[in-house]
């Protein structure tokens, strides 16, 4: 077998394994209180394909009536038209939840329209681990797509049905096609794939118009004024969609929805929207604080990157996650509770593993002891910190676990270089079997809360 055949089947079996634990509680971490946003996209699917017509719940007040339901004991001010959000996501969704079987809006469960989040993550990881190849090689593809399945962050919100669990694989496909430097008919036909993903990304959520304006910089850039067009052309087309159908529907009703979206999103609060994704390590609702040290190492390398990662692609791993921070910057303040959710930076989730591997993978070839002291005190603390929620009968003993941790790799330095990389080596393994065992257990130490019946 060649070396590429090798590597996509251990992808495979790296994304399976992925996906069957995010199955593990999925529909009761997070909890169903997690957020009700996950609700109204498959009810305006659902709507809009018996009815012609989206109805969901919204509070904002531009919407002239409103009908108070009370579905499992949470309130819903249901609105016709609901105009809020481009259509992808809610007819998936809406299409799935009446091929089960749904009737009526009540009938929607999280145990179903989760299964659309963690089918997808199947195909992020894989994702993940192609884009890291084609970018550094096969070592650090397979290393990120690991990282990407063990994080228990990662994990949780690849069960959340949201928007940004479909826009994640989609920019992760087009930046894997634009890298593909060979490939005859595809080399040809590339700019009009990348000009339909992004109207993809576009129509799963407005802020993925990130995608192509990364495509057109770099086609810019390249003097390429074909493919400039094409893609510019394709995605304003699918831009199209959203507002064509507030047009359809009500367009004064349209434009209110955006001021309000606008009022309730950035003018409420300052821009600290940055400050705010490192004050509030969250999946959802800032109050549900959850602390991960591979989340904050990985924004501590994707926010440095661009003074110390130097190759040629650069742009291509880095454009994406950047002006996608720069839009939400821009349209979320982040200084209020309803200005933030922690599901809005779920699709960065990729490039902060990617680059985490490259510098784990950088750190095992040439060991060098600031920079592991660096990962000992996010990864090592966090590792220890983990294992002892799940053991709690040792958490007195925390400071002799770090100590033990801290003169093992002192140490190793004193030591040849191959033994080095065997006690790099054995503590990222510690390391991946916690956050594994976390991610199993995390009944434990994350509130779990199925959807209730009525």
């Amino acid at each position: 077998m060649s070396k590429s055949s090798i590597f996509i089947g251990l992808l495979i079996v790296i994304a399976f394994v992925g996906t069957l634990l995010r199955l593990i509680h999925y529909d009761r971490i997070p909890p169903f209180a997690a957020t009700q946003d996950e609700f109204f996209y498959p009810w305006a699917g659902m709507t809009l394909i018996e009815d012609g017509i989206p109805t969901a719940w919204s509070w904002f007040e531009s919407y002239p009536k409103r009908d108070i339901v009370v579905y499992w004991g949470a309130t819903y001010p249901l609105v016709t038209p609901w105009v809020e959000k481009p259509p992808l996501y809610s007819l998936i969704t809406g299409s799935l939840v009446l091929l089960t079987g749904a009737k009526e809006l009540d009938d929607v469960r999280l145990s179903i329209i989760r299964l659309i989040p963690v089918t997808l993550s199947f195909f992020t990881i894989f994702l993940t681990g192609l884009l890291a190849k084609a970018l550094f090689g096969n070592k650090i593809g397979l290393l990120s797509a690991l990282l990407y399945v063990a994080v228990p962050t990662i994990v949780m919100a690849n069960r959340l049905s949201l928007v940004e669990n479909l826009l994640t694989p989609i920019v992760l496909l087009a930046l894997y096609i634009y890298s593909l430097e060979r490939g005859g008919k595809l080399l040809k036909a590339k700019p009009y794939v990348l000009g339909f993903l992004s109207g993809l990304a576009v129509l799963t959520k407005n802020i993925g118009i990130a995608l192509p304006i990364i495509f057109v910089v770099i086609y810019l850039y390249q003097r390429k004024w074909k493919e400039v067009s094409i893609i510019a052309l394709i995605t304003v087309v699918f831009a199209l969609v959203h507002p064509l159908m507030g047009l359809y529907y009500d367009w004064n009703l349209f434009i209110d929805v955006m001021k309000d979206y606008q009022k309730g999103h950035a003018l409420v609060g300052l821009p600290e929207l940055t400050q705010t994704i490192f004050r509030f390590p969250v999946i959802g609702h800032k109050d549900k604080i959850f602390l991960d040290g591979a989340m904050l190492a990985g924004y501590l390398l994707l926010f440095s990157s661009p003074f110390w990662l130097k190759f040629k692609n650069n742009f291509v791993l880095l454009g994406f996650p950047f002006v996608y921070v720069v839009f939400l910057d821009i349209l979320e303040s982040g200084g209020t509770d309803f200005s933030y959710f922690g599901w809005h930076v779920f699709p960065l989730f990729p490039f902060l593993m990617i680059l985490m591997s490259k510098v784990l993978y950088d750190l095992w070839q040439k060991p060098n002891f600031l920079q592991s002291l660096f990962f000992y005190l996010i990864l090592g603390s966090s590792t220890v910190r983990f294992f002892l929620l799940l053991s709690p009968v040792f958490q007195r003993s925390w400071q002799w676990l770090m100590a033990i941790f801290l003169i093992i790799l002192i140490g190793g330095f004193a030591l040849k270089r191959n033994y080095q990389r065997l006690i790099l080596t054995v503590l990222f393994a510690i390391f991946l079997i916690v956050n594994i065992l976390v991610v199993i257990n995390l009944n434990q130490i994350y509130p779990g809360f199925p959807q209730p019946f009525q």
